[in-house]
């Protein structure tokens, strides 16, 4: 929902920016209106065909070169015109990036589960005295790369990796995303160890996934955090998000091994 929310947010600032941008080259540039509508049709082709990296250095160097070529005065602009016409173009592929990445974001069949991990770890440690919560944290190296190089194929490495995860899962685990590519795994069974099913076979399956990018296949990489609450250390990992702290540190400190 936080994401639905963001999408639209973006999408609105989109069109009250176009509208506010026509209005004001209706009232003080109507010489440029034609230009301004041009600007926002490049703009839209260009997030629909670009990927984030090519659009950033779109919007730098189109501001960089629309400074050079407007400020040294090649063909002489009204100052009023001239302020909308540097503006515009960047102005709108930034607010298009933003819409972009939270349409993405809400289209991923995997959605953010963090409120259902926080509410379902309360439970466990509450429900009873002798408390025994396994919690692993697998994350996928570097996702934010992958999602800036080919969004819609994030979002499918994403669904894989979630059905690898699964399939290795007994009925006692429960499997959360919670966002930035982090999969969270609680158990309160004790029988099995969650770090021991990951190196026992976890680890191979996903290492074994392949990210179909422009340029070719590449594989993916994982890092790890384990995390056991019992009797012990129950007081001082009462909250969610001291367990999640925890599991982020491990993360900085497991060296990713290529495969």
């Amino acid at each position: 929902m936080k994401n639905w929310s963001q999408f639209k947010n973006w999408l609105m600032a989109l069109l009250a920016c176009e509208a506010i941008l026509l209005v004001l080259c209706f009232l003080y540039a109507r010489a440029i209106i034609l230009e301004q509508i041009l600007f926002l049709a490049l703009a839209l082709f260009a997030v629909l065909v670009l990927s984030d990296l090519l659009l950033t250095w779109t919007l730098i160097l189109t501001f960089g070169l629309g400074l050079i070529v407007l400020v040294a005065g090649v063909v002489y602009i009204p100052i009023i015109q001239l302020v909308f016409l540097l503006i515009s173009f960047p102005l709108l592929i930034g607010i298009l990036l933003k819409v972009r990445y939270y349409f993405f974001k809400v289209a991923s069949k995997v959605q953010e589960q963090e409120d259902a991990a926080r509410a379902d770890y309360h439970a466990m440690v509450t429900e009873q005295s002798d408390v025994t919560v396994q919690s692993l944290l697998i994350h996928w190296a570097h996702e934010d790369l992958f999602f800036q190089i080919k969004p819609k194929e994030h979002n499918l490495m994403l669904s894989r990796i979630q059905e690898v995860i699964s399939q290795e899962l007994s009925y006692n685990d429960k499997l959360y995303y919670v966002s930035n590519g982090n999969f969270l795994v609680l158990s309160n069974s004790s029988q099995d160890s969650l770090k021991q099913l990951y190196l026992n076979g976890l680890q191979e399956k996903l290492g074994s996934l392949v990210f179909h990018g422009e340029d070719g296949n590449q594989g993916i990489q994982f890092q790890t955090g384990y995390l056991m609450i019992n009797s012990d250390n129950k007081d001082k990992y009462q909250n969610y998000s001291d367990v999640a702290s925890n599991l982020k540190r491990q993360l900085e400190t497991d060296v990713i091994v290529e495969y």
